[in-house]
């Protein structure tokens, strides 16, 4: 009688062992990819303060309203502000090398990126947005526009941010759903 009572309470104690090690396991998995979560959400938006003290100490620029990082040929941040006559511009500013090259439009200068999207809605009308954002390519100031097509490809839409022309176009197509 005592040997069914001892191996009854250690089948349970091996029940809760397991249980206590994967709620453990669980906790453990849960911490680290919350920290690993604001580590990259952190790394996403560093150097913008030091991006903001750049330009507003060598632009004409005097007030920094937004800054978005993105990457094209090369990462740059992508600085909205406006000048003292309260003219809206768009900066690019390179995050490689020491030298910056610097380039600057103004929204004078620019077809809105309201205008685009109702172009891209007539031309595409089955089509979901993902995003609109000033590019810079080889040079060239454009317009990305990132979307699903009616054929649900992800694509990649370069215009002119002058004309609305297109410069190229990427489409990829999914290879597993």
């Amino acid at each position: 009688m005592k040997n069914k009572q001892f191996s009854q309470s250690t089948g349970l104690n091996w029940i809760q062992k397991t249980f206590i090690i994967i709620i453990a396991i669980i906790v453990i998995v849960t911490i680290f990819g919350v920290y690993l979560y604001q580590d990259i959400m952190k790394n996403k938006s560093a150097n913008f303060e030091q991006t903001r003290e750049v330009i507003l100490e060598q632009t004409p620029i005097t007030k920094v309203n937004k800054i978005e990082l993105y990457h094209g040929d090369e990462a740059y941040h992508l600085v909205y502000g406006s000048d003292e006559k309260g003219e809206e511009q768009i900066i690019f500013y390179p995050l490689k090398g020491k030298e910056k090259d610097i380039t600057t439009i103004g929204y004078s200068e620019i077809i809105p990126k309201d205008q685009i999207l109702q172009t891209w809605q007539q031309n595409c009308a089955n089509c979901e947005l993902n995003k609109i954002s000033p590019a810079l390519i080889e040079d060239k100031l454009l317009w990305e526009i990132t979307y699903y097509d009616e054929n649900d490809r992800y694509v990649l839409d370069y215009l002119s941010i002058h004309d609305g022309s297109s410069y190229e176009q990427y489409r990829f197509k999914r290879m597993f759903d």
